[in-house]
Protein backbone atom coordinates (compact mmCIF):
# COMPACT_ATOMS: atom_id res chain seq x y z
CA UNK A 1 0.00 0.00 0.00
CA UNK A 2 1.47 3.04 -0.89
CA UNK A 3 1.82 5.87 2.18
CA UNK A 4 2.18 9.83 1.37
CA UNK A 5 2.99 12.06 3.44
CA UNK A 6 0.21 15.27 3.73
CA UNK A 7 2.70 17.23 1.81
CA UNK A 8 2.73 14.62 -0.79
CA UNK A 9 -0.84 14.08 -0.81
CA UNK A 10 -1.13 18.35 -1.43
CA UNK A 11 1.07 18.61 -4.09
CA UNK A 12 -0.70 15.81 -6.06
CA UNK A 13 -4.31 17.70 -5.31
CA UNK A 14 -3.11 20.98 -6.25
CA UNK A 15 -1.59 19.35 -9.48
CA UNK A 16 -4.45 17.75 -10.03
CA UNK A 17 -6.61 20.85 -9.42
CA UNK A 18 -4.77 22.52 -12.49
CA UNK A 19 -2.95 24.83 -10.10
CA UNK A 20 0.66 23.75 -9.77
CA UNK A 21 2.90 25.15 -12.45
CA UNK A 22 2.91 28.87 -14.57
CA UNK A 23 -0.78 29.73 -15.83
CA UNK A 24 -0.52 29.63 -19.87
CA UNK A 25 1.11 32.49 -21.51
CA UNK A 26 -1.77 32.39 -24.15
CA UNK A 27 -5.07 31.43 -22.46
CA UNK A 28 -7.79 30.59 -25.10
CA UNK A 29 -11.38 29.77 -24.99
CA UNK A 30 -10.14 26.07 -25.97
CA UNK A 31 -7.79 25.85 -23.19
CA UNK A 32 -11.09 27.20 -20.87
CA UNK A 33 -13.25 24.47 -21.68
CA UNK A 34 -10.45 22.14 -21.44
CA UNK A 35 -10.06 23.08 -17.59
CA UNK A 36 -14.43 22.97 -17.25
CA UNK A 37 -13.39 19.14 -18.47
CA UNK A 38 -11.04 18.12 -16.10
CA UNK A 39 -12.87 19.96 -13.11
CA UNK A 40 -15.98 18.57 -14.16
CA UNK A 41 -17.79 21.84 -12.87
CA UNK A 42 -16.96 24.81 -11.68
CA UNK A 43 -19.41 26.78 -9.13
CA UNK A 44 -21.51 29.61 -10.47
CA UNK A 45 -21.85 32.17 -7.80
CA UNK A 46 -24.21 35.73 -8.11
CA UNK A 47 -21.69 37.35 -5.50
CA UNK A 48 -19.99 40.75 -7.57
CA UNK A 49 -17.94 42.76 -5.65
CA UNK A 50 -14.92 41.43 -7.90
CA UNK A 51 -15.44 39.36 -11.07
CA UNK A 52 -17.92 36.40 -9.79
CA UNK A 53 -16.25 33.14 -8.46
CA UNK A 54 -17.47 31.46 -11.47
CA UNK A 55 -14.65 33.40 -13.69
CA UNK A 56 -12.08 33.86 -11.05
CA UNK A 57 -12.07 29.49 -10.60
CA UNK A 58 -10.95 30.14 -14.19
CA UNK A 59 -8.68 32.67 -13.92
CA UNK A 60 -7.02 31.01 -11.27
CA UNK A 61 -5.81 28.33 -13.45
CA UNK A 62 -6.06 30.50 -16.90
CA UNK A 63 -5.06 33.97 -15.66
CA UNK A 64 -5.95 36.66 -17.72
CA UNK A 65 -8.63 35.76 -20.24
CA UNK A 66 -11.67 37.22 -21.70
CA UNK A 67 -14.63 36.85 -18.93
CA UNK A 68 -17.00 36.01 -22.39
CA UNK A 69 -15.30 33.18 -23.28
CA UNK A 70 -17.55 31.03 -20.97
CA UNK A 71 -21.09 32.60 -22.08
CA UNK A 72 -19.49 31.75 -25.44
CA UNK A 73 -19.17 28.15 -24.70
CA UNK A 74 -22.53 27.39 -23.11
CA UNK A 75 -24.82 30.06 -25.10
CA UNK A 76 -23.38 29.92 -28.52
CA UNK A 77 -21.22 26.93 -28.71
CA UNK A 78 -23.28 24.67 -26.73
CA UNK A 79 -20.02 23.15 -25.12
CA UNK A 80 -21.19 23.15 -21.21
CA UNK A 81 -24.27 23.94 -19.46
CA UNK A 82 -26.05 24.59 -16.59
CA UNK A 83 -27.08 22.31 -13.57
CA UNK A 84 -26.96 21.30 -10.16
CA UNK A 85 -23.62 19.86 -10.43
CA UNK A 86 -22.25 19.94 -6.91
CA UNK A 87 -24.17 23.07 -6.55
CA UNK A 88 -25.90 25.43 -9.46
CA UNK A 89 -22.54 24.78 -11.86
CA UNK A 90 -21.76 24.59 -15.30
CA UNK A 91 -20.14 21.19 -16.04
CA UNK A 92 -19.38 19.64 -19.61
CA UNK A 93 -22.29 19.04 -22.04
CA UNK A 94 -20.97 15.37 -22.62
CA UNK A 95 -21.82 14.90 -18.72
CA UNK A 96 -25.21 15.79 -19.54
CA UNK A 97 -25.94 11.78 -19.17
CA UNK A 98 -24.54 11.51 -15.87
CA UNK A 99 -27.48 14.32 -14.51
CA UNK A 100 -30.11 13.41 -16.50
CA UNK A 101 -31.38 10.65 -14.14
CA UNK A 102 -31.48 13.61 -11.63
CA UNK A 103 -33.58 15.52 -13.19
CA UNK A 104 -35.76 12.71 -13.97
CA UNK A 105 -36.38 11.88 -10.61
CA UNK A 106 -36.50 15.53 -9.34
CA UNK A 107 -40.59 15.74 -8.77
CA UNK A 108 -40.03 12.36 -6.51
CA UNK A 109 -36.19 13.14 -5.06
CA UNK A 110 -35.91 17.21 -5.35
CA UNK A 111 -37.16 17.75 -1.43
CA UNK A 112 -40.63 17.66 0.54
CA UNK A 113 -41.28 21.69 -0.08
CA UNK A 114 -40.62 21.36 -3.42
CA UNK A 115 -42.84 18.04 -4.69
CA UNK A 116 -45.42 19.39 -2.64
CA UNK A 117 -45.31 22.98 -4.19
CA UNK A 118 -45.41 20.96 -7.54
CA UNK A 119 -48.15 19.12 -7.19
CA UNK A 120 -50.21 22.31 -5.77
CA UNK A 121 -49.19 24.29 -8.71
CA UNK A 122 -49.78 22.05 -12.19
CA UNK A 123 -51.66 24.96 -13.82
CA UNK A 124 -48.34 27.40 -13.06
CA UNK A 125 -46.12 24.71 -14.34
CA UNK A 126 -48.18 24.46 -17.72
CA UNK A 127 -48.54 27.63 -18.05
CA UNK A 128 -44.89 28.70 -18.25
CA UNK A 129 -43.95 25.48 -20.48
CA UNK A 130 -46.91 26.84 -22.92
CA UNK A 131 -45.42 29.65 -23.02
CA UNK A 132 -41.52 28.95 -23.71
CA UNK A 133 -42.74 26.58 -26.49
CA UNK A 134 -45.01 29.00 -28.47
CA UNK A 135 -42.94 32.06 -27.85
CA UNK A 136 -39.42 30.85 -26.98
CA UNK A 137 -36.75 31.86 -24.42
CA UNK A 138 -37.74 33.40 -21.23
CA UNK A 139 -36.81 34.80 -18.23
CA UNK A 140 -38.70 35.82 -15.12
CA UNK A 141 -38.98 39.05 -16.37
CA UNK A 142 -41.71 37.45 -19.44
CA UNK A 143 -43.72 36.88 -16.16
CA UNK A 144 -46.20 39.26 -14.24
CA UNK A 145 -46.61 38.70 -10.76
CA UNK A 146 -50.36 37.36 -10.08
CA UNK A 147 -53.84 40.34 -9.59
CA UNK A 148 -53.09 41.23 -5.69
CA UNK A 149 -49.75 39.84 -4.87
CA UNK A 150 -48.05 42.07 -2.10
CA UNK A 151 -45.05 43.51 -3.29
CA UNK A 152 -41.43 40.85 -2.85
CA UNK A 153 -39.20 41.19 0.27
CA UNK A 154 -35.87 42.66 -0.85
CA UNK A 155 -34.45 39.00 0.23
CA UNK A 156 -37.04 37.02 -1.28
CA UNK A 157 -35.36 34.52 -2.80
CA UNK A 158 -38.49 34.16 -5.71
CA UNK A 159 -40.02 37.88 -5.02
CA UNK A 160 -43.75 37.25 -5.48
CA UNK A 161 -44.34 35.35 -8.69
CA UNK A 162 -44.89 31.38 -8.79
CA UNK A 163 -43.38 31.51 -12.56
CA UNK A 164 -40.22 32.35 -10.81
CA UNK A 165 -40.95 28.90 -9.33
CA UNK A 166 -41.78 27.07 -11.47
CA UNK A 167 -38.99 28.17 -13.99
CA UNK A 168 -36.26 26.43 -11.55
CA UNK A 169 -38.08 23.83 -10.85
CA UNK A 170 -39.06 22.91 -14.42
CA UNK A 171 -34.98 23.47 -15.13
CA UNK A 172 -34.62 21.78 -12.04
CA UNK A 173 -36.83 18.38 -13.28
CA UNK A 174 -35.00 18.81 -16.84
CA UNK A 175 -38.23 20.04 -18.78
CA UNK A 176 -36.51 23.31 -19.18
CA UNK A 177 -32.50 23.91 -19.69
CA UNK A 178 -30.49 27.27 -19.71
CA UNK A 179 -29.94 28.25 -22.75
CA UNK A 180 -27.76 30.96 -22.08
CA UNK A 181 -27.45 34.08 -19.59
CA UNK A 182 -27.30 37.81 -20.53
CA UNK A 183 -25.87 40.07 -17.65
CA UNK A 184 -26.25 37.19 -15.61
CA UNK A 185 -29.75 36.85 -16.26
CA UNK A 186 -31.14 33.22 -17.06
CA UNK A 187 -32.40 33.01 -20.67
CA UNK A 188 -34.97 29.48 -20.07
CA UNK A 189 -35.50 27.79 -23.32
CA UNK A 190 -37.24 23.85 -23.91
CA UNK A 191 -34.35 21.38 -23.15
CA UNK A 192 -35.15 19.95 -26.31
CA UNK A 193 -34.39 22.96 -28.09
CA UNK A 194 -31.23 23.88 -26.10
CA UNK A 195 -30.13 19.91 -26.07
CA UNK A 196 -31.73 18.96 -29.51
CA UNK A 197 -29.50 15.61 -29.88
CA UNK A 198 -29.98 14.21 -26.50
CA UNK A 199 -32.69 11.21 -26.38
CA UNK A 200 -33.18 9.57 -22.96
CA UNK A 201 -33.22 6.01 -24.29
CA UNK A 202 -29.74 7.07 -23.97
CA UNK A 203 -29.51 7.01 -20.52
CA UNK A 204 -26.45 5.55 -18.78
CA UNK A 205 -27.02 2.55 -16.39
CA UNK A 206 -26.13 3.37 -12.57
CA UNK A 207 -23.17 1.46 -12.77
CA UNK A 208 -21.49 3.61 -15.67
CA UNK A 209 -22.59 6.86 -14.30
CA UNK A 210 -20.86 6.70 -10.92
CA UNK A 211 -17.92 4.92 -12.71
CA UNK A 212 -17.66 8.30 -14.72
CA UNK A 213 -17.97 10.74 -12.38
CA UNK A 214 -15.90 8.95 -9.75
CA UNK A 215 -13.05 8.53 -12.37
CA UNK A 216 -13.78 12.29 -12.91
CA UNK A 217 -13.25 13.65 -9.34
CA UNK A 218 -10.37 11.46 -8.96
CA UNK A 219 -8.53 12.85 -11.68
CA UNK A 220 -9.49 16.48 -10.85
CA UNK A 221 -8.57 15.98 -6.97
CA UNK A 222 -5.62 13.29 -7.54
CA UNK A 223 -6.28 11.97 -4.13
CA UNK A 224 -9.81 10.70 -3.09
CA UNK A 225 -11.35 9.47 0.30
CA UNK A 226 -14.73 7.45 0.56
CA UNK A 227 -16.21 10.24 3.02
CA UNK A 228 -15.04 12.88 -0.07
CA UNK A 229 -16.23 11.24 -3.09
CA UNK A 230 -19.93 11.96 -2.61
CA UNK A 231 -19.34 15.56 -2.21
CA UNK A 232 -17.69 16.61 -5.54
CA UNK A 233 -20.59 16.03 -7.60
CA UNK A 234 -23.50 16.18 -5.12
CA UNK A 235 -24.56 13.26 -6.22
CA UNK A 236 -26.97 10.40 -4.27
CA UNK A 237 -24.41 7.72 -4.25
CA UNK A 238 -26.56 5.36 -1.43
CA UNK A 239 -24.71 3.44 1.33
CA UNK A 240 -21.10 4.32 1.96
CA UNK A 241 -20.26 0.56 0.74
CA UNK A 242 -21.37 1.50 -2.75
CA UNK A 243 -18.62 4.39 -2.69
CA UNK A 244 -16.17 2.07 -1.61
CA UNK A 245 -17.18 -0.06 -3.95
CA UNK A 246 -17.04 2.47 -6.67
CA UNK A 247 -13.51 3.63 -6.09
CA UNK A 248 -12.58 -0.39 -5.78
CA UNK A 249 -13.62 -0.13 -9.03
CA UNK A 250 -11.27 2.39 -10.18
CA UNK A 251 -8.22 0.71 -8.65
CA UNK A 252 -9.20 -2.53 -10.50
CA UNK A 253 -9.58 -0.97 -13.86
CA UNK A 254 -5.85 0.74 -13.29
CA UNK A 255 -7.35 4.44 -12.55
CA UNK A 256 -6.21 4.87 -8.99
CA UNK A 257 -4.16 2.85 -6.09
CA UNK A 258 -5.49 2.39 -3.03
CA UNK A 259 -2.96 4.26 -0.38
CA UNK A 260 -2.85 6.16 2.97
CA UNK A 261 -1.65 9.75 4.42
CA UNK A 262 -0.55 10.19 7.24
CA UNK A 263 -2.71 12.08 9.45
CA UNK A 264 -6.06 10.45 7.51
CA UNK A 265 -8.14 8.05 9.22
CA UNK A 266 -9.29 6.18 6.25
CA UNK A 267 -7.80 4.54 3.13
CA UNK A 268 -7.27 7.06 0.28
CA UNK A 269 -7.49 6.44 -3.26
CA UNK A 270 -4.86 7.91 -5.69
CA UNK A 271 -4.98 8.55 -9.35
CA UNK A 272 -2.45 6.76 -11.12
CA UNK A 273 -2.13 9.83 -13.88
CA UNK A 274 -1.53 11.91 -11.35
CA UNK A 275 1.08 10.26 -9.50
CA UNK A 276 2.99 9.96 -13.00
CA UNK A 277 3.21 13.97 -13.21
CA UNK A 278 5.14 14.04 -9.82
CA UNK A 279 4.24 17.91 -9.51
CA UNK A 280 5.88 20.85 -7.39
CA UNK A 281 3.50 23.59 -7.18
CA UNK A 282 4.97 26.77 -7.99
CA UNK A 283 1.80 29.28 -8.35
CA UNK A 284 0.78 32.32 -6.19
CA UNK A 285 -3.00 32.64 -6.69
CA UNK A 286 -6.49 33.35 -5.28
CA UNK A 287 -9.03 31.69 -4.37
CA UNK A 288 -12.60 31.76 -4.17
CA UNK A 289 -14.84 29.90 -1.26
CA UNK A 290 -16.51 28.06 -4.16
CA UNK A 291 -13.37 26.79 -5.63
CA UNK A 292 -13.50 22.80 -6.46
CA UNK A 293 -9.64 22.90 -4.00
CA UNK A 294 -11.47 23.75 -1.35
CA UNK A 295 -15.30 23.67 -1.62
CA UNK A 296 -15.51 20.21 0.34
CA UNK A 297 -14.62 21.99 3.75
CA UNK A 298 -14.30 18.47 5.61
CA UNK A 299 -11.39 17.86 3.22
CA UNK A 300 -9.70 21.45 3.36
CA UNK A 301 -9.35 21.16 6.85
CA UNK A 302 -8.02 17.72 6.52
CA UNK A 303 -5.60 18.58 3.96
CA UNK A 304 -4.21 22.09 4.23
CA UNK A 305 -5.55 22.97 7.95
CA UNK A 306 -7.38 25.73 6.89
CA UNK A 307 -10.93 26.89 7.58
CA UNK A 308 -12.66 28.46 4.80
CA UNK A 309 -15.10 31.30 5.70
CA UNK A 310 -17.53 33.18 4.08
CA UNK A 311 -19.36 36.25 5.95
CA UNK A 312 -21.00 37.87 3.70
CA UNK A 313 -24.18 37.48 5.93
CA UNK A 314 -22.51 38.68 9.13
CA UNK A 315 -22.82 42.15 10.35
CA UNK A 316 -19.98 44.43 9.57
CA UNK A 317 -18.59 44.75 13.04
CA UNK A 318 -18.95 40.65 13.36
CA UNK A 319 -16.56 39.61 10.81
CA UNK A 320 -13.13 38.66 11.30
CA UNK A 321 -11.83 38.65 7.67
CA UNK A 322 -14.07 40.42 5.84
CA UNK A 323 -17.38 40.34 3.48
CA UNK A 324 -15.84 38.00 0.77
CA UNK A 325 -12.13 36.90 1.89
CA UNK A 326 -10.08 34.86 -0.94
CA UNK A 327 -8.17 32.34 0.48
CA UNK A 328 -4.06 32.58 -0.89
CA UNK A 329 -2.52 29.56 -2.28
CA UNK A 330 1.33 29.93 -2.12
CA UNK A 331 3.03 27.09 -3.16
CA UNK A 332 1.45 24.29 -1.80
CA UNK A 333 -0.09 26.14 1.38
CA UNK A 334 -3.30 27.90 2.41
CA UNK A 335 -1.15 30.74 3.80
CA UNK A 336 -3.76 33.20 4.05
CA UNK A 337 -6.57 35.54 3.06
CA UNK A 338 -7.58 38.47 1.66
CA UNK A 339 -10.90 40.20 1.23
CA UNK A 340 -10.96 42.51 -2.30
CA UNK A 341 -13.50 44.84 -3.45
CA UNK A 342 -12.86 46.38 -7.36
CA UNK A 343 -14.37 50.18 -7.76
CA UNK A 344 -15.55 50.05 -11.48
CA UNK A 345 -16.47 53.47 -12.49
CA UNK A 346 -12.52 54.85 -10.43
CA UNK A 347 -11.08 51.77 -11.89
CA UNK A 348 -9.41 50.64 -8.56
CA UNK A 349 -9.05 47.16 -6.79
CA UNK A 350 -8.81 48.05 -2.71
CA UNK A 351 -7.60 45.07 -0.60
CA UNK A 352 -10.12 45.79 2.69
CA UNK A 353 -7.98 43.40 4.73
CA UNK A 354 -5.33 40.98 4.27
CA UNK A 355 -4.75 38.05 6.94
CA UNK A 356 -1.70 35.75 6.96
CA UNK A 357 -2.23 32.61 9.13
CA UNK A 358 -0.66 32.49 12.17
CA UNK A 359 2.28 29.69 11.62
CA UNK A 360 2.99 31.60 8.59
CA UNK A 361 3.78 34.65 10.19
CA UNK A 362 7.59 35.10 10.30
CA UNK A 363 7.90 32.81 7.18
CA UNK A 364 6.30 35.30 4.77
CA UNK A 365 9.34 36.17 3.18
CA UNK A 366 10.19 38.71 0.11
CA UNK A 367 9.48 36.11 -2.06
CA UNK A 368 6.09 35.70 -1.21
CA UNK A 369 5.55 39.50 -1.15
CA UNK A 370 6.92 39.81 -4.72
CA UNK A 371 4.94 37.02 -6.12
CA UNK A 372 1.61 38.03 -4.30
CA UNK A 373 1.88 41.55 -5.50
CA UNK A 374 2.50 40.17 -9.41
CA UNK A 375 -1.00 37.80 -8.38
CA UNK A 376 -2.64 41.19 -7.12
CA UNK A 377 -1.12 43.27 -10.67
CA UNK A 378 -2.96 39.95 -12.76
CA UNK A 379 -5.70 40.10 -10.61
CA UNK A 380 -6.53 43.90 -10.98
CA UNK A 381 -6.21 43.50 -14.89
CA UNK A 382 -8.67 40.62 -14.95
CA UNK A 383 -10.92 42.85 -13.00
CA UNK A 384 -10.62 45.63 -15.24
CA UNK A 385 -8.85 48.10 -12.49
CA UNK A 386 -5.46 50.16 -13.41
CA UNK A 387 -4.80 50.61 -9.54
CA UNK A 388 -4.64 48.61 -6.09
CA UNK A 389 -4.56 49.92 -2.72
CA UNK A 390 -4.12 48.08 0.44
CA UNK A 391 -6.36 48.45 3.46
CA UNK A 392 -5.16 46.98 7.35
CA UNK A 393 -3.25 44.06 7.49
CA UNK A 394 -2.48 41.32 9.90
CA UNK A 395 0.45 41.24 10.75
CA UNK A 396 0.86 45.20 10.33
CA UNK A 397 4.15 45.44 8.67
CA UNK A 398 2.48 43.27 5.94
CA UNK A 399 0.71 46.45 4.22
CA UNK A 400 3.93 48.34 3.85
CA UNK A 401 6.02 45.25 2.56
CA UNK A 402 3.12 44.43 0.03
CA UNK A 403 3.21 48.24 -1.52
CA UNK A 404 6.65 47.88 -1.65
CA UNK A 405 6.28 45.00 -3.93
CA UNK A 406 3.11 46.19 -6.01
CA UNK A 407 5.69 49.94 -6.94
CA UNK A 408 8.44 46.99 -7.78
CA UNK A 409 5.91 44.82 -9.51
CA UNK A 410 4.77 47.95 -11.58
CA UNK A 411 8.21 49.09 -12.95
Amino acid sequence: MLELSLREARRLMIGAQLLSGPQPKRPTKAKMLDVIRHLGAVQIDSISVVQRSHHIVLWSRLGNHNPEWLNDLHGKDRAIFEYWVHAAAYAPIEFFPYFRRDMLSYSKNGGVRMREWMEQHPHTLDRVVDCVRANGPVTTKSFNPPDGAERAAAWAWYGNKPTNVALDMLWSAGVLMIDRRDKFQRIYDLAERVHPTWDDVDLPTLEDERNALALTALRATGVMTARWLPDYFRTKWGQRSAVVEVLNNLVQSGHAVEGRIKSIDEPVYISTETLEKRFRPSRTTLLTPFDSLIWDRRRTRQMFDFEVTLEIYVPREKRVYGYYSLPILYRDRLVGRLDPKVHRKTGELTINALHLEPWFIGQDDERFYVELAACLVDFSAFNGAGHISIGPCNPPESKGRLEEALVTSSL
